[in-house]
Parts: C-alpha cells; sequence; structure tokens
C-alpha cells in the first residue's frame, strides 16, 4: 500500500502536488534519459521497449543509469554510475553542485517558478565532486558528463535538450525515500 508514498511526499513537497509530470510519449522527445533506482529492463519491459525504440530511433540519445548493481538496464547506459548504496541524494546533490558552478542552470527559471532555492544552494555547497565521487564511488569525470547531460548540453548541440528521470522503487523504498526523490526533481526543477 505505501510503495509510492515517498514519490507521492517527494512531488508533493516539490511540487506541490502529487501528479508525475510525465507520459510515455516524452521518451521519444528526451535528448537524456536518467534511470535511478530502476532495473527497467526486468521490472518495467513494457517501458523498457520503448527506450530501446527511442534509442534505435535517436543514436544520439545518452541514457546514465544510476544503480549499484550492473544491471541490463545498465549494460545499455551510455553512463553507468555504480554509486554505493545509499548514496542517492549525496550523488543529486553532488550534480547540482556542479550545474552550480558550472552555471548549468536556468536561473531565470529558478527565480520565476521555484521557492527556497537558496537554502538548497547552501545545503548541495559542500558536495564538491571530489567528496562525492569518494562517498558514492563514482569517478570524478563520470561525475561531469552526468551534470552536463541532465543540464541538456551534449558535445554536439548548441541548444539544450531535454531530460527525462525514471525512477522506481531503488528510490521509493528507503528509509530518505522522500528525500531522494526531492532530490532528484530538484534537478529538474533548476535545469529547467
Amino acid at each position: 500500500r505505501l510503495c509510492m508514498s515517498s514519490a507521492v511526499a517527494g512531488y508533493k513537497m516539490t511540487l506541490g502536488a502529487d501528479a508525475p509530470p510525465a507520459c510515455y510519449e516524452d521518451i521519444a522527445h528526451a535528448q537524456c534519459l536518467f534511470i535511478a533506482g530502476s532495473n527497467a529492463a526486468w521490472a518495467h519491459p513494457i517501458l523498457f521497449r520503448r527506450i530501446e525504440d527511442a534509442k534505435r530511433d535517436n543514436p544520439a540519445l545518452k541514457m546514465i543509469v544510476v544503480d549499484p548493481r550492473r544491471t541490463d538496464t545498465a549494460d545499455m547506459a551510455d553512463l553507468h554510475l555504480a554509486i554505493q548504496p545509499g548514496t542517492d541524494v549525496m550523488l543529486f546533490h553532488g550534480l547540482l553542485h556542479i550545474m552550480l558552478k558550472q552555471r548549468w542552470t536556468q536561473p531565470d527559471y529558478i527565480a520565476a517558478h521555484t521557492s527556497g532555492f537558496e537554502a538548497l544552494q547552501v545545503l548541495v555547497a559542500d558536495h564538491t565532486p571530489a567528496h562525492v565521487a569518494q562517498i558514492c564511488g563514482v569517478p570524478e569525470a563520470d561525475l561531469y558528463t552526468a551534470a552536463r547531460w541532465f543540464a541538456g548540453l551534449q558535445d554536439d548541440v548548441k541548444a539544450r535538450s531535454p531530460t527525462l528521470s525514471l525512477y522506481c522503487q531503488g528510490l521509493n523504498q528507503s528509509s530518505n525515500g522522500t528525500a531522494k526523490n526531492a532530490a532528484l526533481i530538484n534537478l529538474h526543477l533548476a535545469t529547467q
């Protein structure tokens, strides 16, 4: 009964309502898929077929998978962040730290459509790439790549491109699942 309670709380905390703002068709429009806490190849085969189709139709589509395990989904990724279990929030805050330092966020959107961003900046200030890499167990270079792709900046594309995140029980079924959901949603709000 409570499998999605962390997601509900995360949506309400960040977006003000329990209303996931995505649909299957968004997969075909994304230039980056950020998959966390999900082995979609096994757990969501219908969704994964759509991901395979999108990758086939758009070879430039980047796929980042955040999972401590090497899964079939991770095998298909352009970048697999094999973080230490339980370090998701650290990773997400570290990515936001990089985006802020590199000026890959959207300040006009943040100012017009969010509140409390100053407090979030203070929170992520000590999540330096070196610190996050050490705690999460991933290379610093991979953190920069993930942050750049998530922010919609790809090497061969001048304009920002859309990122779609997909997550499941790997984030939700946790004692800090709400924090994981909120930290991921904050990445989207910062790079809108």
